[in-house]
């Protein structure tokens, strides 16, 4: 009778699970007769939605149409205004007059075009008592010493200026010294830089209240405080930046975007725990001050080059999302509840996330440069291949992230879809910790690149394709005309490096070992949930070993990596991705002032060749030399080895054929998706579901 029991047992279950088939076969027929959305198929559930670092596949284009950049690339890569639709600089010249009288005199001259001789007129000019004010447009380094000597000497004052500095909190370090000290009447003027300079014009008597000042700086370390004599100066010279905004943008929910929203990603940027490498870029900003609500000022000592770049690496943040009553009381939970429910300035909007872990977006109809063709994104999951298909088939299902399963039928079944390469957008390389033996020695990471066959490892998966690495920069830049030579596979030539470096091979157990005994041997560190990582690491390990070096692969948790291992640089070699830079400023990457913990440079490279074309490049302005610059810094990177350039990888677009055409606003004609040119994230905001014109 157990065959009875068991049947009126489980018939419940059977029911159960009989229903939960029937309603989600029912659901995704119902879905085959969909025509109101783009229907992209995904195979795993959307994670979060993040503005601060670059995301693969579906997470990193739908970031792409929810949030939007400060600044935009056209087809050549070169930038454009977008959000931030001008910017000015100027050059602010503060001059210390010897009375008001004076100054008067001064400001006459200076109108009348006397200061600067021949030179440029000032856009604004104030008096105020003793001090005046001159601003000027652009950048000259020469501006103030043509300005003061057009002036008589006799109406300029005369004072000792002494600059304070400080990691952080200048204003309130002088201001408790001021506060108590008795030679505070030496001090005829004080300004301060941001927050980490003050300079201080001195006169009189000035010996005692150096010692004074230096004494309390000296008894106050906490904020690494310096005192610098600069000379007789009477005067001071700064930058300024006017950054302009796009008037009438709104954010997804309604609020109107300012200048107060672009000042506070800024400082979410580089404040200490921000999780954006971006401290470094804008330590050229002093301050900066909101104006006006489309209006801010930028207060720097010098204007790099490449300003704009840095601007458009900074995410913009909805300032009243994170500066309510709750987000300030819990900004962890704030800063969560964004990333899962993210508001942005992008074409479409996050109506919400599906129970099957997609979501579906929606147009954004205050886009201000035009509002997207087509009304609804949908991204889903399908429970079956069966059902995928049939929703291929009828016409109703457009992009396809695609599992093992569906790779398998569309080989089978060629023409019933279309791949699409998108540019390589990361590089995927072994950071070998510099620091260690015997990875710190060049012949031996030469070796290593040379027995690296690229042909063997690299290929194409589901979503994405893999070539050899030809730059350290993004395809398409105008700045890189020549390609990165790294080393050919060359097993012979390694085991030559090996063996002149004094790694033998014995042939009793295939391993090299050096004059002590010791094997050639280190540990390979992997994210345990990247797939790819671990197929490329072992696929290392392999082709290593036929030289004789043993590898160990090491699999762990990928915020185990980021927060324990790479801080203290604690490896011997770690496998990593980082997006492809569009930008000239590598510094963080390969600058040794970026090899302390928490930098960008993770194996510790510490190269004065290096620096200084990191340095140069950052400074540069003329095209032609810039291009110079950089094949100069790519043939020493390839020189040095400080990391195995692995591959770069690009997303593939698996397409139902003819599903997909864009049609950009002003455009009278749709172009079909196929025909157009990387990189396709340009014209992702105006893909449109072609409509089968009626026989």
């Amino acid at each position: 009778m157990f065959w009875l029991r068991w049947i009126l047992f489980s018939s419940p279950l059977w029911l159960v699970f009989g229903g939960s088939w029937l309603f989600r076969t029912v659901a995704e027929f119902q879905l085959m007769h969909e025509s109101d959305a783009i229907v992209h198929a995904i195979n795993r559930p959307i994670g979060p939605i993040s503005p601060f670092l670059p995301a693969e596949g579906i997470e990193g284009e739908i970031a792409g149409l929810i949030f939007e950049p400060t600044l935009k690339r056209d087809e050549h890569l070169h930038l454009r205004p977008n959000l931030i639709e001008s910017w000015t600089s100027r050059t602010v010249l503060t001059v210390r007059c010897e009375s008001e009288e004076a100054a008067g005199e001064a400001e006459a001259r200076i109108r009348a075009g006397e200061a600067p001789a021949g030179g440029p007129k000032p856009v604004a000019l104030e008096r105020l008592d003793s001090i005046l004010t001159v601003v000027f447009d652009g950048v000259d380094g020469d501006l103030e010493t043509r300005l003061l000597k057009g002036l008589p000497s006799e109406l300029l004052g005369d004072y000792l200026l002494v600059r304070v500095s400080s990691a952080h909190s200048v204003e309130k370090l002088v201001g408790d010294w001021l506060a108590d000290s008795a030679e505070m009447s030496q001090v005829r003027m004080l300004e301060f830089n941001g927050d980490r300079e003050a300079l201080l014009f001195l006169r009189g008597e000035t010996d005692r209240v150096l010692r004074d000042l230096r004494l309390y700086l000296e008894s106050n370390p906490g904020a690494s405080p310096r005192l610098d004599l600069v000379g007789r100066r009477c005067h001071t010279s700064a930058r300024e930046q006017l950054i302009d905004l796009r008037g009438g943008v709104t954010w997804h929910d309604g609020q109107p975007f300012s200048s107060r929203d672009l000042a506070f990603s800024h400082a979410f940027a580089t404040g200490p725990d921000s999780p954006l490498p971006l401290v470094r870029s804008f330590a050229y900003v002093d301050s900066l001050e909101v104006i006006s609500p489309l209006r801010l000022r930028v207060k720097c000592r010098e204007v790099p080059s490449n300003f704009l770049e840095i601007w458009e690496r900074l995410p913009l943040l909805p300032a009243h999302r994170f500066e309510s009553d709750g987000a300030t009381e819990n900004p962890s939970r704030a800063l969560t509840d964004f990333l899962d429910e993210p508001v942005g300035l992008g074409p479409y909007r996050l109506e919400r996330r599906r129970s099957d872990g997609g979501m579906e977006l929606v147009a954004h109809e205050a886009y201000p440069f035009g509002v997207p063709g087509e009304a609804r994104l949908r991204y889903r999951q399908f429970f079956s291949l069966e059902s995928m298909l049939l929703a291929l088939r009828t016409g109703t299902l457009d992009l396809i992230e695609p599992d093992s399963r569906f790779s398998e039928w569309a080989r089978r079944n060629p023409g019933s879809v279309e791949i699409i390469e998108e540019w390589p957008r990361f590089q995927h390389v072994v950071v070998w910790n510099l620091d260690r033996p015997p990875l710190d020695r060049s012949p031996v990471r030469q070796a290593l690149a040379r027995a690296y066959d690229p042909g063997a490892i690299l290929r194409a998966e589901e979503s994405e394709y893999q070539v050899p690495v030809k730059s350290l920069f993004a395809p398409g830049l105008s700045m890189v005309a020549e390609p990165m030579l790294l080393p050919l596979y060359d097993p012979r030539g390694a085991e030559n490096l090996l063996e002149r470096e004094g790694f033998v091979l014995d042939e009793k157990s295939d391993h090299r070992r050096d004059g002590q005994g010791q094997p050639l041997a280190f540990t390979l560190l992997v994210s345990d949930s990247n797939a790819t990582h671990l197929r490329l690491a072992l696929g290392l390990a392999e082709q290593w070993a036929g030289i004789g070096i043993e590898v160990k692969v090491e699999t762990l948790p990928w915020e185990e990596i980021l927060a324990g291992r790479l801080p203290g640089r604690d490896y011997d070699a770690v496998l990593v991705s980082w997006e492809l830079p569009k930008g000239r400023d590598l510094r963080d990457w390969w600058h040794s002032g970026a090899s302390q913990a928490g930098g960008g440079n993770l194996g510790g490279l510490r190269d004065a060749e290096v620096d200084h074309l990191l340095e140069s490049i950052w400074e540069e302005t003329d095209p032609v030399k810039l291009t110079e610059l950089t094949a100069s810094l790519q043939r020493a990177i390839a020189a040095l080895q400080p990391c195995l350039f692995v591959c770069d990888s690009g997303r593939l677009l698996t397409v139902r054929p003819g599903a997909i055409e864009v049609r950009a606003p002003g455009v009278e004609e749709p172009v079909p998706l196929e025909s157009i040119g990387a990189p396709l994230a340009n014209s992702r905001p105006w893909w449109v579901k072609r409509i089968p014109a009626k026989p």
